[in-house]
C-alpha cells in the first residue's frame, strides 16, 4: 500500500506555490550550515515489506518511493470524352470518317490552341467520332457488341491464364458432381466471337472455367473480374442474341413501348472503354457504396440521380469511377450508354470545360446529327435534356461521368430532369451545393498501399519479391507516400525502372522532409495524360485558390504539430473567428485540410510538405516569420496560464485565462502535442527562450500524464538554455529533468541532473530554486532507501525555505518529513508533521495542498490499524483530488481506499475501488503505480481463494513493472506468482 505521497519542491512560478524554479530569496543556506543542519535522526532505518493480517502490501517495495507532485497548360494528354457500353444509334447522319488515332496518342496541337472549338473534338482513348452510314450505323461495326465483347474477353482470360490445353478444360468439367460433359469444339466456339454458351449444363460449366481460368490469371499477376460481373456478362450477351434472332429486348419496368418516339438503337463501342485500372487494391467498400449508388432504384427520387466523389489531389478518385462505371457496365445496367467526361477543372489554364460544351459532347456522342445541334447555349442544354428525358421513357439509362469538376457550375446544368439516370461526379472539392449523394475518398492503409507495390512490380515482372521478401519496408513507403495511391505508384513506377533497388533505399530516400517531394516524381504520365509527380498535382489545387486562401494555405502549414485548433488558426492568420472558420472552410471544401475530430484539422502529410515550399518562398519570408513568432507566443502565454491553474494555491495569482483547473486541464489535453512540437519548432528557427519557456510550462502537465514522454522535449530545452548560455536558466531547466526523472521512478537518473543543479547554485552563491532542488534531491535519496540522508537534505530545504519566509514551503516539508517516516515504519512520528502542514494549508486556504496531506494521513492511520478514520481521510483527499483533475493523487486514494475497505471486509466495495484506481492509472500512463494496485488486487482475491484471479493479477503486475523499467519491483511481483502458483495444481509461472 502506498504510504502517503511526497510532494516535490517548488521548481520555479514565482506567482504560485512553491513547485518549480524562480521564486526569488534574500539569503541561501551556506555550506557550514548543511554541515550542521541535521539534527533528526532515524531510528529504525531499515526498510521491509510488510503485509497486513490480509496479506496486503501498505507500501509494496521497500525501494519504490511514492514522489507524488501535488499534484499543366492546354488540352491534356488522353482523352477528355470516353464512351464506354453501349452508345445511342439516332436517325442517319453522313459525316467524313475521321482517322482513328492511339489511344495513347496525344491531341493535335491545333486542338490545343482552340479548346472552345469542339466540332472535331475526339472520343473515347482519343478515337475520333466515328462515321455512319446511311442506316445510322457506325461503319464497320455490326450490332452485336455484347457478343462479341463476351467473346474478345473470355479470349483474353483464357490468355491471361497461360492458355491451358483444352483438353484440360473438358477434364475439368468431368471432375465436376455430377460431372458436366463438354467438347473441345464448343470450347473453341466460345473463345471467338459470335458464340455464346446456352442454359443449363453449359452455363454450370462456363462458371467453373471462369472461376478456374480467374484463379489461374491471378496466380500470373494478373487482374481479374468477379464471376458475378462474368454471370452478368453472359446474360447481356444473350439477351443481345435474342434480340438479332427475332426476340425484342425487355425494356425497364414501367415502359410499355408506347412512347411517341422510337427508342433510340445501340450500337458496340467497346474499343473506347478508357484504360481499367490495373490494380484496384483497398477501396471495396467506397467501391460498393458507389455501385450501391449507381443501380438503378429509387427513380422516384431526383437526389440519386448524382453521386460526389470527392478528394485530395492524387487520392484515386477516377480510379474509382472508371472501376465502378466498368463494374455497371458489365451489370448491364446502363443500357443506354457509359459516358466518361473530363471537365478539365483543374488544368490551370482556363480551359474548363462547361455545362454547354460537355452537353455538345454528349450529344454527339449519342449519335446526333451535327446539323441538329442548335448553336445557342440553352437550346443545347435543353435537347441534351430531351435525349436524356427520351431514353429514361424508353428504359435506356446512361451512367455519365464528370471528372475533375472544380465547380457546381459546370455539372447543375448537365442533371438529367428524370431519375432513371446516373451521374458521377468527381472532385478536389466537396460541392455541397450538388444535389446528391456524397463519398469523401480518404488515404489508402499501410498494408493496401503495399499490396498496389507487389501487384503493380509482379504485373511487369511475376518472379518481383521485393515486397514480399521486406514488407515492413513496403508499408514504411506506404507511410512516407501519406497513403496517397498517386504517391504509390510513382514509387512502383521507379522500382519498375530499377529493378534491383532494395525497398530500404527507397525508405531512406523518402524520410527526407526536405526531398520527399522530389523523390515523389516520375519523368512519364500515367494512362489518361497525368504528370506522374505528387508536386504537380498539388499545383493545380493550389493555383486555384484566391490570394487569401492561398496566404492561409501556406502559414497553417506552420502550426507546430499534426493538428490545430481554431484559436491556433485565427493567430496564425491575424484574423477574427469568423473570418478563420471561413477561411478553413474554404480550405477544407478544397481538400487541402481535413477534420478528423470536432474543432480541430490537419493537412496531409504530403500536402503539408508542399504548402511549406510555398511558405519558404523568398517573397513570403518575413510574413511567414512574424506569423511563426505570433504562435509560438501565443502557446506560451497559454501554457503558463494552464499551467499557473493547475498549480494554484490560495494566496498566489490566478490565471487570466483559465477559470478553474478543470478548464485549464481540458486545454493541456487537447493542446499537449501541439506544445511539445512547438517546443522542436521554437528551438529550429532560434528562437531559443521561447523553447526553453514552452517546455518549463509543461512540467506540471507531464507529472500528471505520465504516458507523455517529455524526455525529447527536455533534451531540445537544455540545448536551447546552452545557446543561451545562462547559467541560472540551467538550473531550472535541469532541476526539471529531474524532478520528471523521479515522477518516472528513476531515482539515479533523477539525481545526476538533481546534482548538476546543486553544483550551479554553489557556483552562483544561491539561486531561487535552491530549496526545491534539495527538496527533489531528498525525494530521490528516499526511493533508493536513503533515508538517513534523505531526512538530512529535507532538514535542508526546510530551512531554506524559513529564511525565505516562505511558510507554505515549510509545510510541504513537514508533509514529507511524514512520508519518510510513515516509509521507516514510525507512523506515530508522522502525526505531528502532518498536523503542522494541515494548519498551514488551512490558514492559506490551500484545498490542493491539502488533499496531499489527506491521503498521507488516511495512510497513517491505516499503520495504526485506525480503519475508519483511514477510510474517513482517504475519501476527503479523494474528493479534492477529483476536484482539481488530479490523477495521481485520485489513484493513490482509490487504491488506499480499497486497501482500508478490504480491511473492513467490505469486498465489494473495496474491487470496485481497485477497478476505478486501474483506470485511473491506465489513463495517467503510469505503469509503476497500475503495477501497485495489481499486486493489491490479487493479494486480496488471493485472501478470498480467488486464485485463478490473483495470479492473473500478478501476471499483469510483472508486465506493468517491467515496462516502467523498474526491475525490483517486478523480481517481488513474481514471488507473489509464485506463492499463488503454489496453491494452484497445474497453473506454472
Amino acid at each position: 500500500m502506498s504510504s502517503g505521497s511526497c510532494k516535490v519542491a517548488a521548481l520555479g512560478s514565482p506567482e504560485g506555490p512553491p513547485r518549480r524554479h524562480g521564486e526569488s530569496h534574500d539569503h541561501s543556506v551556506s555550506i557550514a550550515e548543511r554541515a550542521t543542519a541535521a539534527q533528526m535522526t532515524l531510528q529504525t532505518p531499515s526498510i521491509k515489506v510488510r503485509a497486513s493480517r490480509a496479506l496486503r502490501v501498505r507500501e509494496v517495495f521497500g525501494t519504490a518511493f511514492p514522489m507524488d507532485p501535488p499534484s499543366p497548360a492546354g488540352w491534356r494528354f488522353g482523352a477528355d470524352f470516353f464512351v464506354m457500353g453501349a452508345s445511342c444509334r439516332m436517325p442517319a447522319v453522313v459525316r467524313p470518317a475521321t482517322p482513328q488515332i492511339s489511344t495513347f496518342q496525344r491531341v493535335s496541337s491545333d486542338l490545343r490552341r482552340r479548346p472552345e472549338d469542339t466540332s472535331t473534338l475526339v472520343g473515347a482513348g482519343d478515337a475520333s467520332i466515328p462515321a455512319h452510314d446511311e442506316s445510322g450505323r457506325q461503319a464497320g461495326t455490326t450490332v452485336g457488341g455484347a457478343v462479341d465483347r463476351f467473346g474478345t474477353e473470355l479470349r483474353s482470360l483464357y490468355e491471361a491464364a497461360g492458355e491451358p490445353t483444352l483438353s484440360r478444360l473438358v477434364r475439368l468439367g468431368l471432375d465436376q458432381v455430377p460431372p458436366l460433359r463438354i467438347s473441345d469444339s464448343t470450347l473453341s466456339a466460345w473463345l471467338k466471337a459470335g458464340h455464346v454458351p446456352g442454359p443449363g449444363t453449359k452455363e454450370r460449366y462456363f462458371l467453373v472455367l471462369v472461376a478456374h481460368l480467374n484463379r489461374l490469371a491471378a496466380k500470373r499477376g494478373h487482374a481479374t473480374r468477379p464471376e458475378g460481373a462474368w454471370a452478368a456478362l453472359l446474360k447481356t450477351a444473350r439477351e443481345e442474341r435474342s434480340a438479332r434472332r427475332g426476340g425484342r429486348p425487355r425494356t425497364a419496368a414501367g415502359s410499355t413501348g408506347s412512347d411517341r418516339h422510337e427508342a433510340p438503337q445501340t450500337v458496340s463501342v467497346v474499343d473506347r472503354v478508357p484504360p481499367r485500372p490495373v490494380t484496384f487494391v483497398g477501396r471495396d467498400d467506397s467501391l460498393d457504396n458507389l455501385l450501391a449508388r449507381l443501380a438503378p432504384q429509387d427513380t422516384a427520387f431526383p437526389s440519386s440521380v448524382v453521386t460526389l466523389v470527392s478528394g485530395m489531389g492524387g487520392v484515386g478518385k477516377t480510379t474509382l469511377a472508371v472501376e465502378a462505371a466498368h463494374r455497371a457496365r458489365d451489370l448491364g445496367w446502363f443500357t443506354g450508354g457509359t459516358f466518361f467526361v473530363d471537365m478539365r477543372g483543374y488544368s490551370g489554364d482556363g480551359a474548363d470545360l462547361g455545362p454547354v460544351n460537355a452537353a455538345t459532347l454528349l450529344l454527339r456522342h449519342l449519335g446526333t446529327a451535327e446539323g441538329d445541334i442548335p448553336p445557342d447555349g440553352d437550346d443545347i442544354l435543353a435537347l441534351w435534356r430531351a435525349r436524356a428525358d427520351q431514353l429514361a421513357g424508353h428504359g435506356r439509362p446512361l451512367l455519365v461521368v464528370l471528372d475533375n469538376v472544380s465547380s457546381a457550375g459546370q455539372i447543375l446544368p448537365l442533371i438529367p430532369a428524370r431519375p432513371h439516370h446516373r451521374i458521377v461526379v468527381t472532385s478536389r472539392h466537396i460541392l455541397a451545393s450538388v444535389p446528391g449523394r456524397h463519398i469523401d475518398l480518404s488515404e489508402l492503409s499501410r498494408s493496401s498501399s503495399a499490396q498496389i507495390l507487389d501487384q503493380t512490380l509482379r504485373i511487369a515482372r511475376p518472379e518481383d519479391s521485393r515486397i514480399a521478401d521486406a514488407p515492413e519496408h513496403a508499408e514504411r513507403i506506404g507511410d512516407l507516400c501519406g497513403g496517397l495511391p498517386l504517391a504509390v505508384q510513382i514509387v512502383a513506377a521507379i522500382l519498375r525502372t530499377e529493378p534491383h533497388r532494395p525497398l530500404v533505399g527507397v525508405v531512406e530516400e523518402l524520410a527526407d522532409t526536405r526531398s520527399r517531394l522530389d523523390g515523389l516524381a516520375y519523368e512519364d504520365v500515367d494512362t489518361l495524360g497525368n504528370p506522374m509527380a505528387v508536386r504537380a498535382a498539388f499545383d493545380l489545387s493550389y493555383r486555384r485558390l484566391a490570394p487569401a486562401d492561398a496566404r492561409a494555405f501556406r502559414l497553417l502549414a506552420l502550426a507546430p504539430g499534426a493538428d490545430f485548433s481554431m484559436e491556433t488558426a485565427g493567430v496564425l492568420l491575424s484574423a477574427t473567428p469568423l473570418e478563420t472558420r471561413q477561411i478553413v472552410r474554404r480550405l477544407v471544401g478544397a481538400h487541402l485540410l481535413a477534420g478528423q475530430v470536432p474543432e480541430r484539422w490537419m493537412m496531409h502529410d504530403l500536402i503539408r510538405l508542399y504548402a511549406q515550399e510555398k511558405a519558404e518562398e523568398p517573397q513570403h519570408g518575413e510574413e511567414v516569420r512574424e506569423s511563426l513568432e505570433r504562435i509560438l507566443l501565443h502557446l506560451q502565454q497559454s501554457s503558463r496560464e494552464a499551467d499557473r491553474r493547475i498549480r494554484w494555491r490560495a494566496g498566489f495569482p490566478e490565471s487570466e485565462r483559465f477559470a478553474s483547473s478543470s478548464e485549464a486541464w481540458d486545454w493541456f489535453d487537447a493542446e499537449h502535442r501541439t506544445l511539445m512540437a512547438a517546443v522542436a519548432t521554437a528551438y529550429g528557427a532560434g528562437f531559443d527562450r521561447l523553447s526553453v519557456s514552452l517546455a518549463m510550462n509543461m512540467v506540471g502537465c507531464f507529472e500528471q500524464r505520465a504516458h507523455m514522454d517529455w524526455r525529447d522535449i527536455f533534451d531540445t530545452a537544455e540545448k536551447a538554455a546552452g545557446r543561451i548560455a545562462d547559467p541560472r536558466l540551467d538550473v531550472e531547466v535541469l532541476g526539471n529533468i529531474g524532478v520528471l526523472y523521479g515522477t518516472a521512478h528513476q531515482p539515479e537518473r533523477a539525481l545526476s541532473f538533481l546534482s548538476r543543479a546543486i553544483g550551479l547554485i554553489e557556483e552562483l552563491g544561491g539561486h531561487p530554486s535552491e530549496a526545491s532542488v534539495l527538496n527533489s534531491i531528498a525525494g530521490a535519496l528516499m526511493e533508493l532507501g536513503k533515508l538517513q540522508e534523505a531526512l538530512s537534505t529535507m532538514q535542508l530545504a526546510m530551512a531554506v525555505f524559513r529564511k525565505e519566509g516562505n511558510k507554505q514551503g515549510e509545510g510541504m516539508m513537514h508533509h514529507n518529513i511524514a512520508s519518510l517516516f510513515l516509509r521507516n515504519g514510525t507512523p506515530e512520528r508522522a502525526l505531528e508533521h502532518l498536523e503542522r502542514d494541515l494548519a498551514i494549508c488551512g490558514e492559506f486556504g490551500d484545498r490542493a495542498g491539502e488533499g496531499g496531506t489527506l491521503n498521507t494521513l488516511g495512510s497513517v492511520y491505516f499503520e495504526l490499524c485506525r480503519y475508519e478514520e483511514a477510510a474517513a481521510a482517504f475519501r476527503k483527499g479523494l474528493a479534492v483530488a477529483r476536484e482539481f483533475r488530479d490523477l495521481v493523487l485520485e489513484g493513490h486514494c482509490l487504491k488506499n481506499l480499497a486497501n482500508t475497505c478490504a480491511e473492513l471486509a467490505q469486498f465489494d466495495e473495496a474491487f470496485a475501488l481497485y477497478e476505478e484506481a486501474l483506470e485511473v492509472q491506465r489513463a495517467q500512463g503510469d505503469r509503476f503505480r497500475e503495477g501497485e494496485t495489481l499486486i493489491n488486487l490479487g493479494l486480496t482475491h488471493h485472501q478470498l481463494n480467488g486464485r485463478a484471479q490473483a495470479v492473473d493479477c500478478f501476471r499483469e503486475a510483472i508486465d506493468a513493472f517491467e515496462e516502467a523499467g523498474v526491475q525490483d519491483a517486478a523480481h517481488t511481483a513474481r514471488e507473489w506468482l509464485r506463492n499463488a502458483l503454489a496453491d494452484t495444481p497445474g497453473d506454472t509461472p
